[in-house]
């Protein structure tokens, strides 16, 4: 009877302790990082390409120069006193004096042209307003204006020293010519503070001698 009941209490014991290692928690497996935490790839993929670099920011865009052709032109700026000859109206022999203004206007790419002949004879006073620069576009000088007798000029030009074109001069619509050159002093030698100037309205010439 005793050797039973210590059989039954051995047998009871290993049960019971394999019941208790049956109910004990398995840890949890270790966590592995991710291939995209890390970096890593699996073998044989591609890697991920790299993000694009941001893009730099566009510069200002800053306004044209002027046309290289205007050059000529600042030798010019400035007022000229001239004296001037020619036929009136009447045909006569007429003398005046006139002034030439140029100015460099709109950061270069024009020049304003202010013409004035005081009052002589039967002639009254005259002002003449006129935008000359190089047209870029025709590749050609342009000398355009109006005056206080409601008259126009629409030249052009391409060596920016002798212009043609037509004009409404006195009421009247013709030709017109104007040339521009490098003045002489007594010497003979030309001088970038003397000029000449010729006025041709429609076969009636003006001649001007204009300094500086």
């Amino acid at each position: 009877m005793t050797k039973t009941t210590t059989l039954l209490a051995t047998a009871l014991l290993a049960v019971s302790s394999i019941a208790l290692a049956q109910d004990k928690p398995k840890p949890a497996p270790a966590a592995t990082a991710s291939p995209t935490a890390t970096g890593a790839t699996k073998p044989g993929a591609m890697a991920a390409p790299p993000a694009p670099a941001a893009a730099a920011p566009a510069a200002p865009m800053g306004p044209p120069k002027p046309a290289p052709e205007n050059d000529m032109f600042k030798k010019v700026a400035g007022t000229w006193s001239c004296e001037a000859s020619g036929k009136g109206p009447d045909g006569k022999d007429m003398k005046s004096k006139t002034t030439w203004t140029w100015k460099s206007v709109l950061g270069g790419h024009w020049y304003t042209v202010v013409y004035k002949r005081a009052k002589s004879g039967p002639m009254p006073a005259f002002e003449g307003d006129a935008t000359m620069g190089f047209n870029v576009v025709e590749k050609k000088y342009w000398f355009v204006g109006v005056d206080n007798m409601g008259g126009w000029i629409n030249l052009s030009s391409t060596d920016g020293m002798a212009y043609a074109g037509e004009g409404l001069p006195m009421g009247k619509k013709g030709p017109m010519k104007f040339s521009f050159a490098k003045g002489k002093d007594k010497k003979g030698a030309e001088s970038d503070k003397l000029m000449d100037v010729t006025l041709d309205f429609g076969g009636m010439v003006a001649t001007e001698t204009c300094k500086k």
